[in-house]
């Protein structure tokens, strides 16, 4: 039985604007104690992977808050938003799919958001407390997107997804956010000094929109990194996600770099994400292969240097199954969690 202040008691819906101007969903879950208030995070349409589960249901966001008045919020209404695993499992009862076709990833995560969000403020712990299981305390390093392309971007642009600096040497959370900042900002004024028609322009997640081939832009962020490292004495290192799935065409069997004007086969595109990671020092690889091709991935876990770390998003999309599939492989060095995939 729920305690008196974490019963959830209601739970109301809207449909809001994300930082992209695309319509998602947002509830307020409300206990005795308690409150939250979530917005379902939702990746940009051209960037979602093939296995990811759906964002709502079949019909769209209007059919989907349809369900949460007739079905959904009825069967949460009087559960215990602490007990976690409960609020979970009765979500994906409701849903009965293995990969929430009926409901809808963004639905399933925003409601259990909003339910741990708020048995957390009833109770008075924030919820990282909560969730903490282990002894120590520590923060990951955030990467820094610099410059953009592939589906973020629109226009003339690299073509893979991502061109990151990654603040190893920060001993902080806070100096790597300001590291990263400087790099970004270095990275603006070197390519205004390139000239090319460069307006200043970003793609949807602020790296900087330029036309470039692939090449270029880690030069780019090569020389913006060296810059804020001898600025800050804090070493810096790059990396990159590819999203391959966005360059990979089924009818031609090849990686299309369009902006480079080249088609890869899949032996040369092994051969060429190797050659990145050596010329620029590549620590983290992500997204190098289709997300269909697990052996291409296992072939660049053992050809990359110790230093890389190969990293698996949309081959894995979180996915339980598919994860399995890939550790057996041994097809990744680590893997992106995101919980409305």
């Amino acid at each position: 039985m729920p305690t008196p202040d974490t019963a959830i008691t209601a739970i109301h819906h809207r449909t809001v604007f994300d930082s992209r101007g695309v319509e998602t969903l947002e509830v307020d879950l409300h206990t005795p104690a308690g409150f939250s208030r979530m917005a379902a995070p939702f990746g940009a349409p051209g960037s979602r992977g093939e296995f990811e589960a759906p964002a709502y249901a079949p019909a769209g966001l209007a059919a989907t808050r349809s369900l949460l008045d007739t079905e959904i919020i009825p069967r949460l209404l009087g559960l215990d938003a602490a007990d976690q695993e409960t609020v979970d499992e009765t979500l994906m009862e409701i849903d009965g799919t293995a990969n929430f076709e009926r409901i809808g990833g963004n639905t399933s995560t925003v409601l259990s958001l909003a339910a741990a969000n708020a048995a957390s403020d009833a109770l008075g712990i924030p919820l990282y407390e909560r969730l903490h299981t282990g002894d120590a305390w520590t923060l990951p390093l955030p990467l820094g997107n610099v410059v953009g392309g592939g589906a973020h971007s629109l226009g003339p642009a690299p073509d893979m997804q991502e061109h990151l600096v990654i603040p190893v040497g920060a001993t902080t959370l806070r100096q790597a956010v300001e590291i990263n900042l400087r790099v970004h900002a270095e990275a603006g004024r070197i390519l205004e000094k390139r000239g090319r028609g460069f307006a200043g322009g970003m793609d949807d997640e602020d790296a900087w929109a330029a036309d470039l081939t692939d090449f270029e832009a880690f030069e780019v962020v090569e020389e913006a990194k060296k810059i804020v490292e001898d600025a800050e004495g804090v070493e810096l290192r790059l990396g990159t996600d590819l999203a391959a799935d966005r360059l990979w065409d089924k009818a031609k069997q090849a990686y299309v770099y369009d902006r480079e004007g080249v088609s890869r086969s899949r032996e040369e595109q092994l051969d060429f994400v190797c050659e990145l990671i050596e010329r620029f020092d590549l620590i983290y690889v992500e997204d190098a292969f289709d997300s269909n091709d697990y052996d291409a991935f296992a072939e660049l876990n053992r050809r990359a240097p110790a230093r890389c770390l190969v990293s698996a998003d949309d081959v894995f999309a979180s996915n339980c199954e598919r994860t399995q599939v890939g550790i057996g492989k041994d097809a990744a060095r680590l893997m992106i969690v995101k919980p409305n995939q």
